[in-house]
């Protein structure tokens, strides 16, 4: 690990901006001198892949930054990256290997962890180990195993050292705020900083993360279209969490796929996800706050398509003042009568203490956030949730907030900040969702709501 985190990490930022600077350099030597898009396209490619190479190697926060920016581009580039442009997949495939590939430490820094924590070797308390992390990520890398019986198993270790390291990090206030996202990071309140710091502290306890994960599977107990590992308390432990394995196809994977199978699994993997993402706080009152692509498993099964989802590190429970503000909000998206889904739709914003100015109400930039909001439910059938709907989602929610008319209260950022990047991911898969369907099926049309 590196002994200066923050250094470490500067001059991780400087090596970005050089290589930026270079393939500027690059354009001016080999091509017409002038700032096009495609010019523009090659020096983001640039800081994109340097990125990623960056990020493999510090792991803590700069890696999840760049596992933000993989699927939520405009977190690393701006609102001014243009989804349609061929170089987006480019530049998000550089970075999309950091959902889980990134380099992994050696077997004896992970045994070491292992028999700190659980008093025994990995060789004593499993049957088998593999040696060879399954995946790798910002904090810690999940290896398979086997319990009594071949149980299937996975083991996630954390990295000795990652603690004070990304203690270190999240001092650096500009580089947390990079972790709200592109679109909030601007607007958020030093209440709202707080509360992020913490949640990205709570992912280094395990315990917090297994408490999470059984709790999240016991709402969803009987949902057929989900599915969540199950922990075993035996062999956890703050820096260990053993679970039973999920199998499945990667989001990546699934977008890989042609034809008939490949559009099907996509459709019911964004189902699924959008269930899952919009429920859990809507219905449930709580919040699993980092929804990345590589926290998703799509499994085939003779019942249907089956999404697994992974680590709970960062969760978080609401308050019910907050969830019945929330639930107001998008009941009126769902009201058909569209003078009044307007004015309850204005009320709840005001409820839910999102309404900073009422002025801002009639502007431009506040009519366009609304509709951008309402257009899954504007049909009855299914709605494109592709990529470009959820850049303007993300993209009208940053304008309204920049404009002033709109605030993320300590309370509600993390809320919001899941449900951009949870849009984000979906957008990836570019399949057609029931999305209003699924919302009544979650908390019913809200007529109740309207004595």
């Amino acid at each position: 690990m590196n002994d200066s985190p923050a250094r470490g990490h500067r001059g991780a930022g400087q090596r970005v901006a050089l290589a930026r600077i270079w393939a500027r350099a690059k354009q001016i030597l080999t091509t017409d001198p002038t700032s096009s898009d495609e010019d523009d396209a090659v020096v983001d490619e640039a800081g994109a892949a340097a990125l990623a190479k960056e990020a493999r190697s510090a792991k803590g926060a700069l890696a999840k930054v760049a596992q933000l920016a993989a699927y939520d581009p405009g977190a690393l580039f701006g609102d001014e990256f243009d989804l349609e442009r061929g170089f987006r997949a480019r530049a998000a495939a550089s970075l999309g290997t950091l959902w889980d590939s990134a380099n992994a430490l050696g077997m004896a820094q992970i045994s070491k962890v292992i028999e700190e924590d659980l008093g025994a070797s990995a060789t004593t308390l499993f049957s088998s180990f593999d040696h060879e992390p399954l995946a790798a990520a910002s904090l810690g890398q999940v290896h398979a195993a086997t319990g009594p019986q071949a149980q299937a198993w996975v083991v996630k270790v954390q990295y000795p050292g990652i603690a004070a390291a990304l203690g270190a990090d999240l001092r650096d206030g500009a580089l947390t705020r990079r972790l709200a996202g592109a679109q909030l990071a601007s607007s958020m309140e030093e209440a709202s900083l707080a509360v992020l710091t913490e949640s990205l502290r709570g992912e280094l306890d395990y315990r917090q993360e297994a408490a999470a994960l059984t709790a999240f599977a016991a709402i969803w107990e009987g949902e057929s279209s989900l599915a969540f590992p199950a922990v075993v308390a035996e062999r956890s432990s703050q820096r260990v969490l053993t679970m039973t394995r999920a199998r499945g196809l990667t989001v990546p994977q699934v977008l890989a796929l042609e034809g008939a199978q490949g559009k099907a699994l996509r459709r019911a993997a964004a189902a699924a996800i959008y269930r899952f993402a919009w429920g859990s706080p809507l219905a449930h009152g709580v919040l699993n706050t980092d929804p990345n692509p590589g926290n998703f498993l799509v499994e085939e099964t003779p019942r249907g398509a089956v999404v697994w989802c992974l680590d709970f590190g960062a969760t978080a429970a609401l308050d019910p003042a907050v969830v019945e503000a929330d639930r107001e909000l998008w009941w009126a998206l769902l009201e058909r009568d569209g003078q009044d889904a307007a004015e309850r739709f204005r009320m709840a914003l005001a409820k839910g203490g999102l309404l900073r100015r009422t002025d801002s109400l009639h502007s431009d930039v506040h009519r366009a956030w609304e509709k951008a909001l309402l257009r899954p439910f504007s049909t009855d059938g299914s709605f494109v949730f592709d990529s470009i709907y959820a850049r303007e989602l993300a993209t009208t929610t940053g304008r309204a907030l920049a404009a002033g008319g709109l605030r993320l209260s300590a309370r509600t950022l993390m809320l919001w900040r899941q449900r951009l990047a949870a849009a984000s991911v979906i957008g990836l898969l570019g399949a057609e969702v029931p999305c209003r369907r699924i919302l009544e099926d979650l908390i019913g049309p809200g007529r109740r709501a309207l004595r």
